[in-house]
């Protein structure tokens, strides 16, 4: 009767020790982006462009049709992971308050700009910078193994009055947020 006992308490023992090690193995090898507490974040590879000024120097109101030939400001978004993602491009205003030839000039009003995305060589969005609400330009199921080229132009708006936008700048910042999986 005592071997059977300790055959027994060593059968649970070693079933204990394997779901115990099944688990941390599973736990340290998977993440669980399902419910958020994975790090789903480095699973979208974000490639951003350097200019991101739009100044004086070329800036005078345009329409549309125009806006099409100025150089975009030009990112990408690539999905590194197996699974789908979903994502916001943000557009947020920002100061150059450390460089003299932006400090002592005014910034551009959102009111006064307006703005054409371009996705993969198409344009997805056209409209006044000022009607974009929360800062989200964009947001976007990306698939598996996907890559996502991005084509932003920032312009004065042809209905721009007189010169109230001589001697200003735009400065903006672009980021991707991922979106929670609900």
């Amino acid at each position: 009767m005592k071997k059977i006992v300790l055959l027994l308490l060593a059968g649970v023992a070693l079933f204990a020790f394997i779901f115990t090690t099944s688990v941390l193995w599973y736990r340290f090898f998977y993440n669980d982006t399902a419910t958020g507490t994975g790090d789903a974040v480095s699973s979208i590879k974000v490639q951003l462009g350097n200019n991101n000024v739009i100044d004086e120097g070329g800036l005078i109101p345009l329409d549309d049709e125009t806006a099409k030939t100025i150089t975009p400001y030009e990112f990408k978004v690539e999905n590194n992971s197996d699974s789908d993602a979903v994502y916001n491009v943000l557009l947020e205003d920002s100061i150059i308050s450390d460089d003299a030839n932006y400090s002592s000039k005014e910034l551009l009003s959102r009111d006064q700009l307006r703005y054409q995305l371009s996705l993969n060589g198409n344009i997805i969005k056209t409209g006044d910078l000022n009607d974009i609400k929360n800062n989200i330009l964009d947001t976007r199921n990306i698939a598996a193994s996907q890559v996502n080229n991005y084509q932003l132009r920032i312009y004065v708006a042809e209905s721009a009055q007189n010169t109230s936008w001589q001697n200003k700048y735009y400065h903006f910042d672009i980021n991707v947020q991922m979106e929670e999986e609900k």
